[in-house]
Formats: C-alpha cells, structure tokens, sequence
C-alpha cells in the first residue's frame, strides 16, 4: 500500500486542544521524517537536563525497539512512531501500569477513529492491541515500550507507541501483524494523533494521582475470563517453568496477570500471551 501524508503538527494540535502536551504545561508536539528511536531522543533529552510534558513524533525511525529488547520495524510513511513524556515522582511499583495505559489508548483510538466495532479490537496483556483475528489480515496493529528514565530534573517516563496505519501485507514485519488499512479502517494520521494525546490525557491524569488504572483497564482487558498459555523466555525472566497454561482471571494491584489452573491461581509479571481457542 502506498505511504500516506504526514501528520501537520498544527492540525493535531488543534484537534486534540487542552492536553497536558499540548495546553499550558506542556512542551508541545513535535514531527520528524526520521529518527533512530524517539525514545532514544526523549531520553536523552531528559539526561541533558531537558524536562516537561512532550510529544515526539516520527514518520520513519531505524533502531526503533519492543518488549524484551525486540527491534521494532517500519516502512518509511507506512506508520506513525510517537513517544510521549511524562515527568513524575510516582512510586516504581506503578510504573507498570503505564505500557498498559498507552495499550488501552490506542485500542479506544482505533474504536473511534479507525471506525472499528468493539468486536474488532481485542486488548491482550500486558498491552498488545489486535484486530480482526481470525480473518485473513488479522493481527497486532502496533508495538508499545515504556521505559524510566532519570536526569537531572528527576525521574521520566518515555512511552513510546508504534502503530502500523498504512503497511501492506509485503510490508509487515511478522506474520502476525497488521495495519489499520489493512483490516479496512480509517486510518487519518491526524485525527489519529490527536485522539491519542486525548486518551493518554485521561488516562494519564489517573495515573498521576492515583498511580493506576486498573478499573478501566480490567472491565477492556480481553485476557480476562480468556483460556491462554503464557511463555516465557527464561534467560530474561530468570529461569523457571518455559510455560504456563491456565484462564485469565484478574488483573492485580500492580498490573500482573492472574491466571487459575488445576495448581490454584499465580501471578506473572512478563511473559508472551497466547488466548487459546476453547476446546
């Protein structure tokens, strides 16, 4: 599928009116055609003394990277790259909770822009969003990785948010990906943008006085009451079983997935989800 426009700064802005990015505190919403990795550049802003609420977006970017370190591929004017930062002194046992904010955004994003039914849009933890399973050009529509960073105007988060809106099928990185033109959605890279900011506007200001955002995260997580098998790359995670096969039951207090088997009912913190078809 061919490339489309790049977003205008001053029309996403517009659109997406009194964020924390984008109104009195924040540093604003800035476009590049390439980077090696808008995290990268959040975070070394921050290291450099940079601070306040900021977007990056990106049109292409090379050293782009997921969960676990996996490398994050895109074809140039195929996707959108964007990071947000959000300075913040919350406790570390709420940070998790963020890759799942920006997961839960774009799921609403594409709902209400991209045009999709609920029905579509499946939200698997921790923050994988995916449409259409079960049909031809089904599959995970972006890639999340949200990191801490520290500088001398104190601690950071950079979310960093990937989503494929216009790659074709040659184009995709894995098999199992797939684009919002693909799955026939409306795929505007403003009107994308500004829903985003909105979504992580709300769902952010939770965040940041509670710490949280565990009620509208569990009533649209798609793994709970789901039969799934977690696997797990025991290098990273530090040895233990491979896999685990169970239901998906709860989300906790720290935005670990609870899932029940015949052994009772444990908690994970990482791992690779798979919803499972009922037998």
């Amino acid at each position: 599928m061919p490339s489309t426009p790049a977003p205008v700064v001053e029309h996403v802005v517009e659109l997406a009116g009194n964020t924390m990015f984008t109104g009195p505190r924040g540093a604003g919403v800035t476009y590049v055609e390439s980077t090696g990795s808008t995290n990268a550049d959040m975070a070394a802003f921050v290291r450099s003394g940079g601070t306040s609420f900021r977007v990056l977006i990106a049109g292409h970017q090379d050293g782009g990277r997921g969960r676990f370190a996996r490398r994050w591929q895109d074809t140039p004017g195929t996707n959108l790259a964007v990071s947000v930062l959000v300075p913040n002194n919350r406790p570390g046992r709420d940070w998790g909770w963020l890759s799942m904010v920006a997961g839960l955004a774009v799921a609403k994003v594409i709902e209400e822009v991209g045009g999709a039914d609920r029905s579509r849009v499946t939200l698997k933890w921790p923050n994988d969003v995916l449409v259409d399973l079960g049909t031809d050009h089904g599959g995970k529509v972006c890639g999340i990785l949200s990191e801490r960073v520290d500088g001398p105007a104190g601690p950071h988060a950079v979310i960093g948010i990937g989503i494929n809106v216009s790659m074709g099928v040659d184009e995709l990185p894995v098999p199992t990906a797939t684009s919002l033109a693909l799955c026939g959605l409306s795929h505007d890279k403003d009107e994308l943008l500004a829903s985003l900011l909105v979504h992580l506007d709300d769902l952010l200001t939770v965040w940041l006085e509670t710490g949280t955002v565990r009620d509208q995260y569990v009533e649209r997580c798609d793994t709970i009451g789901a039969p799934v098998r977690i696997t797990f790359d025991t290098e990273v995670v530090g040895g233990g079983d491979a896999a685990v096969e169970g239901v998906g039951v709860d989300v906790d207090d720290d935005g670990a997935i609870v899932v029940e088997n015949s052994e009772g009912r444990r908690s994970f913190y990482a791992g690779d989800v798979n919803h499972l078809r009922i037998r």
